[in-house]
């Protein structure tokens, strides 16, 4: 697959990448599953805190402990 995109989005994009920690492929792929819409908003929110709980568990769990 090619994506043509601005110079504006090629940064966003790229931003998002060295954010997340990912590759750029990867982050173009999340950020449609994040913005298609969704039929259900509260499973929408449900499945984000759960990506967002499993990437930061650690976190978390270093957090509660100190």
């Amino acid at each position: 697959m090619t994506l043509r995109l601005s110079e504006e989005r090629e940064r966003t994009l790229e931003q998002l990448a060295e954010t997340l920690r990912i590759s750029k492929n990867s982050a173009a792929a999340e950020a449609i599953i994040l913005a298609a819409p969704r039929p259900n908003h509260e499973q929408f929110v449900a499945d984000s805190m759960a990506r967002q709980l499993s990437r930061y568990a650690d976190l978390m769990t270093r957090l509660a402990n100190a």
